[in-house]
């Protein structure tokens, strides 16, 4: 006898992404909640991609894919729509490019029983291939900040909504279009786990990266998922270094934005470059490719 499905996981994908998608589904199958059915969103997917997934669907039947043509933005509709036949009791996001902590749905699954939104913390692997956490979300007044692989919310809390997943305008992320329209809600009542529950790719502004790079910084990642002491190190590195920084912006007044004011000149020029959508300027030793993961404090 089948369990009740506990999450739906939607994950958008499009053209040129099947390189990704065993890496990124490989995070979702080891999840510690195994009842979940998984929606693979196509917006616009080529036929390599195409056949990718129907691969991952042979593998487990808990995947199923909603095929679509390129929608004018990031086919949010075809979320919507596919929402209508969710079963989970609440619901989680995951790009492409992500890639999930064994406890993701664990830590949304404890938080919304009592929230109808959640947000998890995340590691945000850098170029150098150092994992940080970017903003350390602690009050549910950030949740704006929260990003599509970090988010959860309640199925029933959705259908609630007097739209759910719609067009995005222009320039605006659509993510936090819809989060915009959460938090308006009369009934949403808002978390933020503390725990650190994914690792976030973010490669320039879409598209970014091309898919065989992505690749082959994910594939390391996704070895290391799967070596927990390995992983471990890595992981309390980057909370040591977030309690660091937030305790040395709390006692000095000569910082800017969390920055030395020896640090500004190199933060300006990099904001400028992406204002004016200038290609970044390699730093000394810096070739494109994964660097060497430090394990060591």
């Amino acid at each position: 006898m089948s369990l009740p499905i506990q999450a739906t996981i939607i994950l958008p994908t499009t053209a040129d992404r099947g390189l990704l998608l065993p890496l990124c589904v490989s995070s979702i199958r080891r999840q510690v909640i195994q009842a979940f059915e998984l929606f693979i969103i196509g917006d616009g997917v080529d036929e390599p991609t195409r056949a990718v997934v129907h691969d991952l669907i042979r593998q487990d039947d808990r995947i199923r894919f909603f095929d679509h043509p390129k929608h004018s933005r990031r086919g949010e509709v075809y979320r919507h729509q596919a929402l209508q036949e969710a079963r989970g009791t609440f619901v989680a996001y995951i790009c492409d490019r992500d890639l999930w902590l064994p406890n993701h749905l664990e830590v949304l699954a404890h938080h919304l029983q009592k929230a109808t939104l959640v947000t998890t913390n995340y590691y945000y692997v850098r170029l150098d291939q150092q994992l940080v956490l970017p903003y350390l979300l602690t009050s549910p007044s950030q949740t704006a900040r929260g990003i599509l692989s970090a988010a959860g919310h309640r199925l029933d809390f959705y259908h609630r909504l007097p739209y759910g997943w719609r067009t995005t305008p222009n320039n605006r992320p659509t993510d936090l279009y819809m989060w915009e329209q959460m938090l308006a809600h009369a009934d949403c009542r808002v978390a933020v786990a503390w725990q650190p529950t994914l690792l976030y790719f973010k490669r320039n502004d879409h598209p970014g990266w091309p898919t065989a790079q992505r690749y082959e910084e994910l594939v390391r990642w996704n070895a290391l998922l799967q070596t927990p002491p390995a992983l471990q190190p890595v992981m309390d590195k980057a909370l040591i270094s977030a309690a660091y920084e937030r305790n040395r912006y709390r006692e000095s007044w000569v910082l800017l934005r969390g920055r030395r004011i020896s640090e500004l000149p190199d933060w300006f020029r990099t904001k400028l470059r992406e204002w004016l959508k200038l290609p970044a300027v390699p730093k000394a030793g810096e070739n494109g490719l994964p660097a060497p993961i430090e394990l060591d404090y």
